[in-house]
């Protein structure tokens, strides 16, 4: 896919990519390092600085562009990994591109990721896997499992988190309070420190109770903000490691079934294997 972009004002090239195509910083630079970027017709092998009224095309393999990543299907089930940047449901998003592919089957949701947030989305393929689904995640049987980049690093390497949240959807923001008040409602979030990367840190999260924006407003509160999180996290940081949404990746799920249609499922786990660190500048 040949992706055409105009310039409105003097920037480096990584930085105009970065802004029209949802890549991590590592993969730009790659991009045109290969000399898969032209400018004005002309490629390019370097970064550099480009100016108002220059057009700027970039080739994207098909690995490259905001395809969809199958990454377990049965005949009940879809799980898919979310690139950030688009919706669960709605205009234009990841269920409408699904059903748009689909030939055999109706996808259907069974839970969502915020708009900035990556990794595994499950959607149900007939009603009666949707209605086991739903009761399964309302009843909180269904594990998931988030990695995350850092801004700082836990007190201790591993350990559980409790707090009180309340939810100001007018504002679409939490609060978060050590103890607690009216309106709040308790949550508790393990961690596990996987990696230090200097200043920040890779985690493992698992929110044991799953409230809006709960990993996002928890880990802020305790001072180790995710990086690139516009609305919890440290916009000097930010831009600094030029990332513009937050590193938060759903990367496992594992279901638990004692009954029904889907207690074949039992105990699997789908995992995704992604490398964080590519998302942002060194």
């Amino acid at each position: 896919m040949l992706q055409e972009i105009q310039v409105k004002s003097k920037q480096l090239l990584s930085d105009l990519i970065g802004e029209n195509a949802d890549l991590g910083y590592y993969r730009i630079q790659k991009l045109i390092k290969s000399k898969s970027v032209k400018i004005n017709g002309v490629r390019v092998g370097v970064d550099m600085n480009v100016s108002a009224g220059d057009v700027v095309y970039v080739y994207l393999a098909d690995r490259e562009k905001n395809g969809i990543e199958v990454v377990y299907r049965d005949d009940n089930i879809l799980v898919v990994n979310k690139n950030a940047g688009i919706e669960v449901q709605g205009e234009g998003s990841l269920t409408e591109q699904i059903n748009d592919i689909l030939t055999d089957a109706v996808a259907v949701p069974v839970h969502r990721l915020d708009r900035n947030t990556m990794g595994l989305v499950v959607f149900a393929l007939n009603k009666t896997a949707e209605n086991e689904l739903l009761d399964s995640f309302k009843e909180r049987e269904i594990d998931k499992t988030y990695n995350c980049i850092v801004v700082g690093a836990p007190p201790k390497p591993a350990g559980k988190f409790k707090a009180f949240l309340f939810k100001d959807a007018k504002k679409s923001l939490v609060y978060i309070s050590e103890t607690p008040k009216t309106g709040y409602v308790p949550i508790e979030t393990y961690y596990n420190m996987l990696k230090k990367l200097g200043e920040l840190a890779l985690l493992e999260v698992k929110p044991i109770t799953g409230r809006t924006h709960q990993i996002r407003a928890h880990l802020a509160y305790l001072k180790i903000p995710i990086l690139g999180d516009g609305k919890y996290g440290i916009n000097k940081i930010n831009r600094k490691y030029r990332v513009k949404t937050q590193l938060l990746c759903c990367t496992k799920i594992t279901f638990h079934f004692k009954q029904g249609t889907l207690r074949y499922l039992d105990g699997k786990s789908v995992v995704l294997n992604i490398d964080l660190t590519q998302y942002y500048k060194k």
